[in-house]
């Protein structure tokens, strides 16, 4: 089985999508070894700002569990050659493409001093639920619909504008779910709950797997089997 190492820099919805990765891959013909660096609410801005401050704010996740451990965008960088790093906007502002700039260009500057060869990938979020109250959806009309637009139309733009031709469509796929079987996949109005969290780790395994199918489904213990490949 072929290998690859994934590093997110990112925040909850990092986690999120990170939760169920690596035992989905496993069935793959790709394994992910998966580390999430994790900062509640983290802007593309503030990674900016814990650069410039020298700090080690990220609690460090492996393969969808913390490790406990603190650490600076630095060190992770320097941990070993990443054949890929994700990066996304928080979700409040992952719909207002002015809030990428300048500093995904500048995050992308400082990947690059210590991983000149890994390839860089958007990681899409999700908008939140219907009724969700908020007052950072209040940026969207409080409207899913309106969220998942702006979502849309920024990442596809942003993508095109830095020449990131992989995208891990996570808030794509949440959005087929919704349409498909009702709003059942938030867990407080703007995180996935657990069969949220697995369909958005389906869509990060079938980004590295060609699309292919899974041929041995991981089945948690809370979704049956007939359950885990309908939504495969």
């Amino acid at each position: 089985m072929k290998k690859i190492s994934v590093l997110m820099i990112g925040n909850s919805f990092s986690v999120d999508a990170a939760r169920y990765t690596h035992e989905l891959s496993l069935g793959s013909e790709v394994e992910i070894e998966l580390s999430v660096l994790y900062v509640g609410g983290c802007s593309l801005e503030q990674h900016i700002g814990f650069i410039k401050e020298g700090s080690s704010p990220y609690e460090w996740f492996a393969n969808g569990e913390s490790t406990g451990r603190y650490i600076a965008l630095k060190d992770a960088l320097e941990m070993k050659k990443w054949d890929y790093i994700t990066l996304q906007q928080v979700s409040v502002f992952s719909g207002l493409k002015d809030t990428f700039y300048p500093y995904i260009n500048e995050l992308i500057e400082y990947v690059r001093r210590y991983q000149k060869e890994s390839v860089l990938v958007l990681h899409k979020t999700w908008p939140y639920q219907t009724g969700f109250e908020n007052t950072n959806f209040a940026h969207y009309n409080y409207d899913c619909k309106t969220m998942y637009k702006c979502i849309c139309d920024t990442y596809d733009y942003v993508s095109k504008d830095l020449g990131i031709n992989i995208i891990i469509r996570s808030g794509d796929a949440i959005e087929a779910a919704i349409e498909k079987y009702g709003e059942h996949f938030h867990k407080d109005g703007f995180h996935l709950n657990d069969t949220g969290r697995y369909i958005a780790a389906l869509t990060f395994v079938h980004t590295f797997n060609n699309n292919k199918p899974i041929k041995n489904i991981y089945v948690p213990e809370f979704l049956s089997k007939e359950q885990c490949q309908e939504y495969e």
